[in-house]
């Protein structure tokens, strides 16, 4: 489901309008800059790949919890290493986690947040931003307010 919602948001460095996605069986939602191709559904339904023609690329998924989210954040922390990858921004509160870093030559962000889906199970909403070295300077400013927009609904 998409919304248009119409503000400048210059918080996003943006000046036309950006996209409000809510996504798969999780109802998992966001606001994305505008100017991007959605990726096919998956078979199971958890999310959606959002890919820009500059090489940018938003994944935005639901999931069940599982485990405690310090555990979810340990195996996704280990996850980027064994890939390879190195973390230089990790951060936590009581229902939310972020890990950053360097994949290659490519910069990644990932926001997950504990909540309740539209019908009240408990469930974990997931951003990941990735997107070239060389386009630092676009897409840096733009992560708080993508991410800060990262919940479920709406219902």
């Amino acid at each position: 489901m998409r919304h248009v919602i119409l503000s400048l948001c210059l918080g996003l460095g943006l000046t036309g309008p950006v996209l409000s996605e809510t996504v798969g069986r999780f109802g998992v939602s966001a606001s994305l800059p505008e100017g991007y191709e959605i990726d096919s559904r998956p078979g199971n339904d958890d999310g959606r790949a959002f890919f820009y023609p500059d090489g940018a690329e938003i994944r935005l998924w639901g999931g069940w919890v599982m485990e405690p989210l310090a555990v979810e954040r340990a195996n996704r922390r280990g996850y980027y290493l064994q890939d390879g990858a190195e973390i230089t921004y990790d951060a936590a509160g009581a229902d939310w986690f972020v890990l950053s870093g360097y994949a290659g030559e490519t910069i990644f962000y990932l926001r997950v947040e504990a909540g309740r889906t539209c019908g009240g199970e408990e469930a974990l909403a997931s951003l990941e931003i990735r997107y070239p070295e060389a386009l630092r300077p676009r897409y840096d400013p733009q992560i708080g307010d993508i991410a800060g927009s990262l919940g479920f609904g709406p219902c």
